[in-house]
């Protein structure tokens, strides 16, 4: 009886040794294939700036890794948890996203620009452009990390953080005025994480130029869209959103569309306050103060007010009045006026932007009286003078030539009329972004070319 229990001990010690043993060899293996993963730049080799990236295919141990990264990253009342459990974010689960292992799919990459932290690519992606963002190991926030006695793994971890955090920011706070995030590759160990990359929309900087070089059409749309964004994270799903650093640079133009691209600085939440005195908000650089109220321990709307008067001094103010039709000037007026005094809110603000919208597409600005078109003009249809006559006009569509947009024949006419340059015009069946027709306007005429897509316009006299 005592030899048959012995037996049975041995067997069971027996089995049991054999299963450590087994699990053992399987983490082995498992471990040196993903090493040798790793092991494997998505870059063919290295980017223009000696950078390499490491796959993570596990999507299932993103959150981890993600909540590990974000540790440090929880300023301004940011609540991860939060975020990844309440947000429609498709981070980890979507079949469309661009992961880590396609990164070698995305050609021909040139470096665009640098910021403080990350370093910015232009790649294409299956025939789409898109842009990529990674830590920038030359940039100002290593190295004046690594200046203050930090070890350099350390540094890049701080800065890794930053990327993460737009990752997660972005597409929590989704919005057709928000940078869309394509994909993104998180490094698949916390011990190597030279690999931290996003990759989204590509889209043109916002320069100061090239915005006052704009068609007042063009104008309206960008104030139209930085309306949009501020009301949108006056009451977003995690409350009340601010742009801590409201700059041009923070945004880019995709397709003529304005849209908020850089996240880090986004504070989350309005502040608490005990009495009103706390919720005194002043902008130095104009010497503007407001008293805002304190209800229920929090200062009521300050994000809203501080993303608003920002607003209008880095676009509206500027943007809005220049060029604006004679009809329409009160309108922007206010509009201009609320950005500058905080004498509206942003829902009051894009409602005005709307009824702005609707009088310029409908073309009741106009504000005619049964007019005629002008006898002065000989029509041609299906004609063109391509490449002839062009020249160069204030405000115009095209760096070429002479291109406006208007609502008919009869207010290109108008315009041709008040042009002294101006001879004749082509209406083409292309139209802006407001549905309103692309005109071209010509200083001589000569024999026209067939065109079926266009009309030629000459005046008599």
């Amino acid at each position: 009886m005592m030899l048959k229990v012995f037996l049975r001990r041995i067997s069971l010690w027996k089995l049991c040794i054999f299963s450590v043993v087994v699990v053992l060899g399987l983490n082995v293996a498992l471990h040196r294939r993903f090493v040798r993963l790793e092991g494997d730049s998505l870059w063919n080799g290295k980017d223009p700036r000696g950078l390499k990236f490491s796959p993570l295919s596990l999507h299932g141990t993103f959150e981890n890794r993600l909540r590990r990264l974000m540790e440090k990253s929880t300023e301004n009342g940011l609540d991860v948890v939060k975020i990844q459990n309440e947000a429609p974010m498709p981070v980890s689960y979507s079949e469309n996203l661009i992961k880590c292992e396609d990164f070698v799919d995305i050609l021909n990459k040139t470096y665009l620009e640098s910021g403080w932290t990350k370093a910015v690519y232009r790649g294409n992606y299956r025939g789409l452009p898109v842009a990529i963002k990674t830590v920038d190991v030359k940039g100002q926030h290593l190295r004046s990390c690594v200046a203050k006695g930090h070890r350099h793994g350390e540094c890049y971890h701080r800065a890794a953080q930053k990327i993460v955090k737009e990752i997660v920011v972005l597409q929590a706070i989704a919005h057709e005025n928000v940078i869309k995030v394509l994909g993104f590759c998180v490094p698949g160990t916390s011990s190597n994480i030279q690999g931290v990359a996003m990759v989204t929309e590509l889209g043109d900087s916002v320069d100061l130029i090239k915005l006052l070089q704009m068609s007042w059409e063009d104008r309206f749309r960008i104030s139209f869209d930085v309306s949009s964004i501020i009301e949108w994270m006056a009451s977003s799903n995690y409350g009340s959103l601010a742009m801590n650093d409201f700059r041009r640079q923070q945004f880019v133009l995709v397709d003529g569309s304005l849209k908020l691209s850089d996240v880090d600085d986004v504070g989350f939440g309005d502040p608490g306050c005990v009495k009103d005195d706390n919720c005194t908000i002043h902008f130095s650089s104009s010497n503007f103060t407001q008293k805002i109220p304190c209800k229920e321990g929090t200062c009521l709307n300050y994000n809203e007010k501080k993303n608003l008067y920002n607003g209008g001094r880095h676009f509206t103010t500027f943007l809005l009045p220049h060029g604006a039709p004679e009809s329409l000037r009160p309108l922007v007026d206010k509009v201009v006026e609320g950005y500058n005094n905080l004498t509206l809110n942003s829902h009051q603000i894009v409602q005005l932007m709307k009824k702005i919208k609707s009088l310029y597409v409908s073309g009741k600005y106009l504000k005619r009286h049964k007019q005629q078109f002008s006898k002065d003009y000989q029509f041609y249809p299906a004609s063109d003078l391509p490449g002839k006559f062009d020249y160069r006009c204030r405000l115009s569509l095209s760096g070429t030539g002479c291109t406006h947009s208007a609502y008919d024949v009869l207010e290109a006419a108008t315009l041709c009329d008040a042009d002294s340059d101006c001879r004749g015009f082509v209406v083409s069946k292309q139209t802006t972004w407001t549905g309103r027709m692309l005109v071209h306007f010509k200083y001589g005429f000569d024999y026209p070319s067939r065109n079926s897509n266009t009309s030629l316009y000459v005046r008599i006299t």
